[in-house]
């Protein structure tokens, strides 16, 4: 009986031994579970290099973007889109993201005037436009090359001097991100507050003063067509929206 009990006790140590073998190491860091890769399995990222690095916050509080460019990099606001079909937008801007889903070397804005020849005429007054509604709609304050805090990305103007020399190099030189001492508007204020920080950001716009120099060059500040509002169409249009859009 005990040789019975015996084998029965040995037996269960190693199946116990065998199950802890098989199963990854999980460890407890920082209120956080992570699961421990066997030795040699190789570690990989969902980020592209060359879109993503470290950035040190050696300033304030909060932890400041990680994106190589700032968000303007990656984005084609409404009021651009605006100046071309909406269709053919579509159609486009699935085969960019197709092709290439991180756009890691080349501006979106920069290849959006490329591939619908986009006049610097109706690019100055779409970035009016834009300008606008950062000032109106996001109550925020337009300027070029922000240098403060993080979110202070979504105020930012496109500079079309920079857009329009086509050098990938010039242009990914001047949208890189900074490496923002503070993540949001209220921290950095405080900090301007307490006189712990100088702001750095010296490009301000002046919405009137942009709108007057437009006026100047091209006559008129805002594009011609009224543009179809892409919300209320259907994809793919309905006879009536095609009508609608080839009149």
């Amino acid at each position: 009986m005990k040789k019975f009990l015996s084998l029965i006790l040995i037996f269960s140590l190693l199946f116990i031994v065998t199950s802890c073998k098989q199963q990854p190491e999980i460890k407890e860091n920082n209120n956080r579970t992570t699961l421990q890769t066997q030795p040699g399995e190789p570690l990989t990222s969902p980020f592209e290099e060359s879109t993503f690095e470290s950035v040190t916050n050696e300033t304030g509080g909060g932890t400041p973007t990680l994106a190589k460019y700032r968000s303007i990099y990656s984005d084609v606001p409404r009021p651009f889109i605006n100046l071309v079909d909406i269709y053919e937008y579509q159609v486009w801007f699935e085969e960019m993201i197709k092709d290439d889903p991180n756009q890691t070397n080349v501006m979106l804005m920069k290849l959006f005037v490329q591939e619908f020849e986009i006049s610097r005429e109706d690019f100055d007054r779409a970035n009016l436009e834009w300008a606008k509604i950062i000032l109106h709609g996001f109550e925020g304050q337009p300027m070029m090359n922000p240098q403060d805090f993080a979110n202070q990305e979504t105020d930012e103007v496109y500079n079309a001097d920079i857009i329009y020399t086509f050098d990938d190099a010039i242009i990914n030189e001047y949208y890189l991100s900074h490496e923002y001492p503070y993540l949001y508007a209220f921290e950095f204020e405080q900090a301007v507050a307490s006189g712990e920080y100088t702001p750095r950001t010296e490009v301000w716009v002046d919405v009137e003063a942009m709108e007057a120099e437009i006026i100047e060059k091209y006559g008129e500040a805002e594009n011609v067509t009224e543009p179809i509002n892409p919300q209320d169409l259907t994809w793919p249009p309905t006879t009536e929206e095609a009508t609608e859009i080839s009149e």
